[in-house]
């Protein structure tokens, strides 16, 4: 609350003060203290409102500047070609578990485990040429 509305309530609670306000008065103050608490927030959700689309456009413009201006002198770079990466193999196994013979559910029912091993695969060859 600002400094006005702290010293409004106190005008209002304080129950020594030689002429206390009536209640069309203090009907009067307690309106004026809602409507510029109204205006209050309805100008800081404006300014939040147009700070996000500020922000938003911005944020739609800057990558599109930064696009349009590229390099103007093309670079030499390296080319490269080079075979297809092979896949290494896979291959897995389930081990099965056996079942319990115990009824009661309580027991912990093993889970099958599976082993999987990875043959390793060729390097790639690598052609590389610059200009």
């Amino acid at each position: 609350m600002e400094d006005f509305e702290h010293e409004l309530a106190r005008m209002m609670r304080d129950t020594q003060a030689n002429a206390p306000f009536e209640d069309q008065h203090r009907q009067r103050l307690q309106s004026g203290v809602r409507a510029r608490r109204r205006a209050r927030t309805v100008w800081m959700a404006t300014g939040s409102a147009l700070t996000i689309a500020g922000l938003g456009v911005g944020l739609e413009v800057l990558p599109s500047a930064s696009a349009q201006g590229g390099p103007t002198v093309p670079h030499h770079q390296p080319t490269s070609t080079t075979a297809p990466v092979p896949i290494p193999t896979r291959t897995c196994t389930t081990v099965p578990v056996p079942i319990p013979t115990h009824t009661s559910t309580t027991v912990p029912v093993p889970i099958p485990t599976r082993t999987c091993t990875t043959a390793p695969a060729p390097l790639p060859t690598h052609t590389t040429t610059t200009k």
